[in-house]
C-alpha cells in the first residue's frame, strides 16, 4: 500500500487547543504537526480550489439562463418604445425585460477535454498533499531523532561528571593516604571541569533540538519538555539493491503520481488546443418585452341600440305612379366619443412579449495563427511535464541509493560502535583499578576514560542516526512503522 509509513499518524489528529506540555511521543510529534502545519492546509485548500473548478467545468455543460432588466429615462424629444412613434417634449419611461438561454452544441469537445483535464489537476493537486504530508513526518522523525541523540549525551556527559566527581573523592583519600600524587588529583579536577563544560554545550545542543522539533511541530517550544525514546532494533535483515527499493517504491510515491499526472493533464491540454480547429455550434433562445410610460390604445365610442332614421335629401326614389318615396338613411350615433387610454404593465407585458431561437455556427479560417501557436505552446508545456517526471524520478532514484547505503553504513558502524565500547570498558574498568593502585598515572588514565566517554557519545549518535536511516529505508519500501 501507498504511504503507509504515515498512516498510522492520520487517525487521531490533535487541535491546538488540545496539546500540553509534557512527554510526547514520536506518533503524538507527528500528529501535531500533521494538524498545526502551515503547508499541508495550503495543499489541502488547493485541492479544494481544484475541486470547484472541476464542478464548474462540469456544469459548463448545461445550458446558461439569464434575466435582464433595464430602466430608462427619457426628456425631450424621443423615440415612444410601444410605437416606435417621435413624441416631443414629454418624459418617456420604459424599461425592457428577457429572458435568455445559450446552449453550446459543439466546440470541438473542448468541455469534454476541459473537464478530464481539471480532473487530473485535482488528483495532482491531492498527490501533493501526500508528498507534503510525507515531508512534513520525516521532517518530524530526524528532528525527533535529534532530540534523543541529544539527550542521550547530556545523560552520558552527567555521568561522565559523576564518575568524575566520585574518583576525586576516592584520589583525595588515596593522596591524604599518600598512595597518590597530588598531580593526579590536579587532573581529575580539571578533567572535571572539562566534564561540567561538557554538560553546559549538550544542554544547549538538547534545548536547541527540541526548539527544532517544536518548529517542525508549530508549537511553543515550552511545550516539549521531554520525549518518549522509541524502540530500535539493530537486525540483519536480507538487503535489497537500490534497483530493488526504487522499484517498489516508485510507483507509489506521492510526488511521482503526481508528476505522471500532470503529464496526462498537459496532454488533455494540446487536445482542447486542437479543438479550436474545429467549427463552433451554439443555440440560443429567448423572450423578451418592454414597457413604455406613454404607450395608447384607441377605444372608439359606443353606439346607439335604437337606429336614428334621417331623410336623404340627395337622393329621390318614385314608385311606378310616379309618387315621390322619401329614403332613409340609418345614421349611427354614439353614447361616447372615441378616446384613448393608458396600457398598464400587463397589458403591454401580453402585447409586446417576443420570442425567438437561433443556431449559431462559427468556422475558423484564420484567426491570426492563434490556434497553430496555442498548440506548439500545449505541446512544450507537456515536454516540460515529461522533464519535471524524468527529474522526480532521478530524485527518487538518487535519494533511494543514498538510504540503502546510508543505512547499511549506520548499521555497520552502530554494530562496530557497540564492540568498541565493550572492549573500552573492559579497559576503562582495569585502568582504574591501577589508578587507585597508582600503578597508572592519570594522563594515561584520563586517556582511557575519554576514549570510553567519546565512544558512548558516538553510540548515542549513531544509535539514532541508524534509526532515521532505517525509518526512511522502510518508508520508500512501503512498510508500516510502528514506533512504540
Amino acid at each position: 500500500m501507498r504511504n503507509r509509513f504515515i498512516f498510522i499518524y492520520l487517525l487521531f489528529p490533535l487541535s491546538i487547543s488540545a496539546q500540553t506540555s509534557g512527554t510526547y511521543t514520536l506518533k503524538q510529534s507527528i500528529e501535531i504537526a500533521l494538524a498545526n502545519n502551515i503547508s499541508m492546509k495550503q495543499s489541502q485548500a488547493s485541492v479544494e480550489s481544484n475541486t470547484i473548478s472541476l464542478k464548474q467545468a462540469k456544469i459548463n455543460r448545461y445550458p446558461s439562463l439569464n434575466a435582464g432588466a433595464s430602466q430608462s429615462y427619457n426628456f425631450g424629444r424621443s423615440v415612444n418604445p410601444y410605437d416606435n412613434t417621435v413624441v416631443a417634449n414629454q418624459q418617456v419611461n420604459s424599461n425592457n425585460l428577457s429572458l435568455t438561454s445559450n446552449l453550446n452544441i459543439f466546440s470541438g469537445f473542448q468541455n469534454t477535454y476541459s473537464i478530464q483535464q481539471k480532473a487530473l489537476i485535482v488528483k495532482a493537486s491531492k498527490e501533493d498533499v501526500g508528498t507534503t504530508r510525507n515531508n512534513i513526518v520525516l521532517g518530524v522523525v530526524e528532528s525527533y531523532a535529534n532530540v534523543l541523540s541529544n539527550k542521550a549525551i547530556l545523560l552520558s556527559s552527567q555521568s561522565q561528571f559523576e564518575g568524575t566527581n566520585a574518583q576525586i573523592d576516592r584520589t583525595e583519600k588515596l593522596v591524604q593516604a599518600g598512595r597518590l600524587p597530588v598531580t593526579n588529583l590536579y587532573d581529575l579536577k580539571a578533567q572535571l571541569a572539562t566534564e561540567e563544560t561538557n554538560i553546559v554545550l549538550a544542554e544547549n545542543n538538547l534545548e536547541l533540538a527540541k526548539l527544532t522539533l517544536a518548529q517542525w511541530m508549530q508549537v511553543d517550544p515550552s511545550l516539549i519538555q521531554d520525549v518518549q525514546e522509541p524502540s530500535v532494533v539493530v537486525d540483519e535483515r536480507s538487503e535489497k539493491t537500490a534497483t530493488e527499493v526504487f522499484a517498489i517504491a516508485e510507483p507509489n510515491q506521492p510526488q511521482i503520481i503526481a508528476a505522471k499526472t500532470r503529464v496526462m493533464s498537459a496532454d488533455k491540454s494540446i487536445s482542447m488546443a486542437k479543438s479550436s480547429f474545429y467549427p463552433s455550434l451554439n443555440f440560443q433562445a429567448g423572450l423578451f418585452t418592454n414597457y413604455s410610460s406613454i404607450a395608447k390604445r384607441f377605444v372608439p365610442g359606443q353606439p346607439l341600440t335604437t337606429p336614428v332614421l334621417t331623410p336623404n335629401p340627395f337622393l329621390v326614389l318614385k314608385d311606378l305612379d310616379g309618387n315621390v318615396v322619401p329614403y332613409y338613411l340609418n345614421q349611427v350615433s354614439y353614447t361616447e366619443s372615441p378616446r384613448t387610454e393608458n396600457l398598464n404593465f400587463n397589458d403591454q407585458f401580453d402585447n409586446n412579449l417576443r420570442k425567438g431561437f437561433s443556431f449559431n455556427l462559427s468556422i475558423p479560417i484564420f484567426n491570426a495563427l492563434q490556434s497553430r501557436y496555442s498548440v506548439e505552446t500545449a505541446k512544450i508545456n507537456r515536454l516540460n511535464a515529461q522533464l519535471q517526471l524524468d527529474e522526480q524520478k532521478n530524485q527518487l532514484r538518487q535519494t533511494i541509493e543514498t538510504a540503502v547505503a546510508n543505512e547499511k553504513a549506520a548499521r555497520k558502524r552502530l554494530q562496530a560502535i557497540e564492540k568498541q565500547i565493550s572492549a573500552l570498558e573492559e579497559s576503562f574498568r582495569s585502568s582504574e583499578q591501577r589508578f587507585n593502585l597508582g600503578v597508572l598515572n592519570a594522563v594515561d588514565f584520563l586517556l582511557v576514560k575519554n576514549n570510553l566517554a567519546r565512544a558512548q557519545n558516538d553510540k548515542s549518535r549513531y544509535r539514532y542516526d541508524f534509526f532515521i536511516r532505517r525509518a526512511l529505508l522502510d518508508f520508500y519500501l512501503g512498510k508500516e512503522l510502528n514506533f512504540n
